[in-house]
């Protein structure tokens, strides 16, 4: 029974202060737009990323002097490691093969060669991509190695030392961007839409001063307005999740054909991105209906 009140009273004042209640929900709307944009992207760039970490590797290279016991052992001691995700052995045929398809249409200069001088190697993938230097270190010594003495760093291990280093880097600084982004304009929300609601709040002020003056608790008079909120929250950012729904279709349609290496047309979760929207909106509204709320019921 008591719900039915709220929401009745919650219904009559969005109808009554219908601007207000416009503008509430057009604020929620913008609010989550913008944040569902973000989150697209976000959901993009961190495929991208996550892509592009799972494509550095370690390429340990082999003596050519090196016995198959030697070669084993080493595959065995690689596979040991609790940081290694999967290895992969690459022969001396191999390599050579991979050579002469990477030489299309020149493969004649491998015909000049006396025999295969390529070495065999190991191909390591992490489970954390963070510790392929760690990692790669412990190779720098290992006789059976293929590294030129006294050469620094040794040659006989490729990790993309600088460039792996560059690409944690960037893709540490855009994760903590990127949060501080979604932060920000999560806040920002909750203070439009406070202001919002209060402009609705300020317009029946005398109405909350009577109810408190009769004795009614101050939850009694927050549902309605906590109701208004959540009303407008999800009003505005169902249609914000809609819209965002047709721009997401617009970026797999338009760029992922153009640019797939940064947009992947199953990179956003679509259920569970409409679902946040419009969650996110009753919660701000909510939150924003409640912080508008806490200067008048004071005593």
């Amino acid at each position: 029974m008591q719900f039915r009140f709220y929401l009745s009273e919650a219904v009559n004042s969005l109808l009554r202060n219908w601007v207000m209640s416009v503008a509430a929900v057009v604020t929620v709307l913008v609010s989550m737009f913008v944040l569902g944009l973000g989150l697209i992207l976000f959901f993009n760039f961190q495929d991208a990323i996550s892509d592009l970490r799972s494509k550095l590797e370690i390429e340990v290279f082999i003596k050519n002097t090196a016995t198959q016991e030697e070669i084993d052992a080493l595959g065995e001691e690689i596979r040991a490691m609790p940081e290694v995700k999967s290895v992969y052995f690459v022969s001396k045929e191999e390599a050579l093969e991979t050579l002469r398809e990477s030489l299309e249409g020149n493969e004649d200069i491998l015909d000049a060669l006396s025999g295969n001088p390529l070495p065999p190697s190991y191909q390591i993938t992490l489970e954390d991509p963070e510790q392929i230097e760690e990692v790669a270190s412990r190779f720098f010594d290992n006789p059976v190695v293929d590294n030129t003495p006294g050469k620094d760093p040794p040659d006989g291990v490729k990790y993309g030392g600088e460039t792996s280093d560059r690409v944690l880097r960037v893709t540490t600084i855009f994760m903590i961007g990127g949060s501080g982004f979604v932060v920000l304009l999560t806040i920002a929300s909750i203070l439009l839409i406070s202001n919002t609601i209060r402009l609705s709040i300020f317009a029946r002020r005398r109405e909350v001063e009577i109810m408190r003056l009769v004795g009614a608790t101050n939850w009694f008079i927050r549902w309605p307005f906590v109701m208004e909120g959540v009303i407008s929250g999800v009003v505005g950012a169902t249609a914000a999740a809609l819209l965002v729904l047709v721009a997401n279709h617009f970026l797999i349609e338009s760029v992922v054909e153009k640019m797939p290496f940064l947009f992947n047309a199953t990179a956003v979760p679509t259920f569970t991105l409409t679902i946040a929207i419009i969650g996110g909106g009753a919660l701000l509204g909510a939150i924003g209906s409640t912080l508008a709320l806490r200067r008048f019921l004071k005593i």
